[in-house]
């Protein structure tokens, strides 16, 4: 009778790309987590120089308040998203030592031992564009990942608007108009031209030649 594999999670290291996909997030993460405490710190600093609310405010200044406070709580629950984003990457390691050892259908086992068709498997996954989420999920990442993704970017992104909104609408309401008037320019081109290459032009170039290939195939399928 033959005997039983039994893996070692001592003898189980990551792999080469995986390990380079929670290399290249970590610093990703730690990066957001300082300039949106950052942010949320200047926000709080911003408040505490708010004049006090009367007791019939005016509509812009319950205006100003609005995007004060929002652009703290937002920051503030980036900083939080990234935290987390950070323990689930970095427990990744650990995470896959465990599959490896309690499922002999994952991923993590059978990459390790080289079994062809788990790689190439694997590979079409990313050839398809799916990348490093299917990559880490693969290998175990948190399953709120990319909820918890998603969920600071979106913070993030709508912290930085409350944020210069509120700048704005401060430069209106406490400086000259023609102070306020030079320097809203300056406002919205710090803003929007990060905010449209997030949105557009992030992801890497496509290879044409590639896409020559692809198409004729792709017809022929159809």
């Amino acid at each position: 009778m033959a005997q039983e594999y039994k893996p070692n999670p001592l003898d189980y290291e990551l792999p080469k790309t995986p390990k380079g996909a929670m290399d290249a997030w970590m610093p990703r993460l730690q990066a957001v987590a300082v300039v949106t405490a950052l942010l949320a710190g200047i926000e709080a600093q911003l408040i505490s120089n708010l004049p006090s609310p009367t007791v019939t405010p005016h509509a812009s200044s319950t205006v100003l308040r609005f995007f004060a406070y929002s652009g703290l709580i937002l920051n503030l629950g980036a900083t939080l998203s990234t935290i987390l984003l950070l323990i689930a990457v970095a427990s990744l390691p650990t995470t896959a030592r465990q599959i490896y050892v309690s499922c002999p259908h994952s991923y993590p086992r059978n990459v390790f031992h080289r079994r062809a068709e788990y790689i190439d498997e694997l590979n079409d996954h990313l050839i398809d564009g799916q990348g490093e989420t299917y990559l880490l999920r693969a290998f175990g990442i948190a399953r709120g990942w990319s909820f918890m993704l998603r969920h600071c970017i979106a913070c993030f992104l709508g912290g930085c608007l409350c944020s210069f909104v509120h700048i704005g609408l401060g430069l209106w309401l406490e400086e000259g108009t023609v102070v306020a008037a030079i320097l809203m320019p300056a406002v919205a081109f710090s803003f929007v031209p990060p905010f449209v290459a997030f949105t557009f032009y992030m992801n890497s170039p496509a290879c044409h030649e590639c896409r020559k290939e692809r198409k004729p195939s792709h017809d022929s399928e159809v």
